[in-house]
């Protein structure tokens, strides 16, 4: 039976979760660091789509008036 610990994840992780003592920490903060930059780009995404779109209905909407 292995030892686990415990590490609080954050308000992001929802609590705590439980890892085995032999874990690879530096690999497990690699991938949380890898999901928290894909995040980001998608929230950059979506902000840079939200202005492009924004600034073609101003547009149209100044043509039509």
């Amino acid at each position: 039976m292995s030892k686990k610990k415990t590490i609080d994840t954050g308000s992001e992780g929802k609590g705590q979760m439980d890892i085995s003592v032999d874990a690879n920490t530096e690999e497990l903060e690699e991938r949380a660091l890898s999901v928290f930059n894909s995040e980001r780009n998608e929230d950059l995404t979506a902000l840079v789509l939200c202005l492009a779109t924004t600034f073609i209905v101003l547009l149209f909407t100044k043509w039509l008036v």
